[in-house]
């Protein structure tokens, strides 16, 4: 198997002790959070009511309980414990347009590893764990649940549909499957507070996605992984190049012009992407396939 092509099984497994290097991604409490190692980003109190105790000089007033002190006739006040996990929702986007690269692994194997070590990272932490895997005709949903119990079916769903792009390559089937068909259905399984991941080269971001994602960024903590190829800091300064695409094909001529052209063309189309992310209060994290995975996410998550 090539492993530029596609993951295996071996890989995926092999990424739980590298996802141990990974920061706490936006919204999870690692274990020891409670010590003061980490400050919470949960949205809301991110308490549960735990007990109640008399009222003691030097506790402060907003947590006295006034139903409990009306029945009992002095002061008592709720004690809170904080919520120490966090649901994670894990995106991925495993359809023809990622299966490209120009060196190095696919932008679908890229995606398929990262989306191993953040389950991996779920898993270690002990956050519920959920996904949404999907390719070009058809889609899998994981409800949140124990990462014990839902990684193996979330590494599954990515070992699934990964290994399965090779194959289909040479059909490249018409896409039926698009980001906003697939966030329709995924968003009604997310619960509020949650940490999703969403990662993908985002080719087909468009009004209805955007406004979807809009309304999920409003109860949970959203990240945009975006995969991308650096063909247009590597394209060679002049000669003949032949592309392929749906069945189409040309070959041209690359000059300086053109190869200038092509750069200002990606650089924008990314600068623009990150814009319209950013504006919705997605954090964006730009990926790029040839570099070391690992490195960019502990710059970035």
């Amino acid at each position: 198997m090539d492993s530029a092509l596609q993951v295996d099984r071996k890989t995926l497994m092999a990424l739980a002790g590298e996802a141990r290097l990974l920061s706490n991604p936006p919204g999870q409490i690692p274990p020891g959070a409670l010590a003061g190692e980490r400050v919470s980003r949960q949205q809301g109190r991110g308490l549960n009511f735990d007990s109640l105790r008399r009222y003691q000089p030097g506790d402060d007033v907003r947590l006295i309980d006034w139903q409990a002190t009306a029945r009992l006739r002095s002061p008592w006040i709720r004690l809170y414990n904080e919520e120490r996990e966090r649901p994670v929702f894990l995106i991925v986007d495993q359809r023809l347009d990622m299966f490209f690269a120009t060196r190095g692994q696919t932008k679908s194997v890229a995606a398929a590893k990262i989306a191993g070590l953040l389950a991996w990272r779920s898993w270690h932490d002990g956050d519920r764990l959920g996904s949404a895997i999907f390719s070009d005709t058809q889609y899998s949903l994981q409800k949140c649940r124990s990462p014990k119990s839902n990684l193996p079916a979330v590494l599954d769903d990515v070992l699934q549909y990964n290994q399965q792009l090779p194959e289909r390559y040479p059909d490249e089937t018409p896409a039926s499957v698009t980001l906003t068909h697939v966030l329709q259905h995924a968003i009604q399984l997310i619960p509020s507070g949650s940490w999703v991941a969403v990662i993908s080269d985002f080719h087909d971001l468009d009004a209805p996605s955007e406004a979807l994602l809009a309304a999920l960024r409003r109860r949970c903590e959203i990240s945009a992984f975006v995969i991308l190829d650096d063909l247009h800091l590597k394209l060679p300064a002049q000669g003949d190049l032949a592309a392929s695409y749906q069945g189409r094909e040309a070959a041209f001529s690359l000059s300086a012009s053109l190869k200038d052209e092509i750069a200002q063309s990606t650089t924008s189309r990314l600068s623009g992407l990150q814009n319209r992310l950013t504006r919705l209060g997605i954090r964006v994290n730009q990926i790029v396939v040839a570099q070391d995975l690992l490195k960019q996410l502990q710059k970035g998550v």
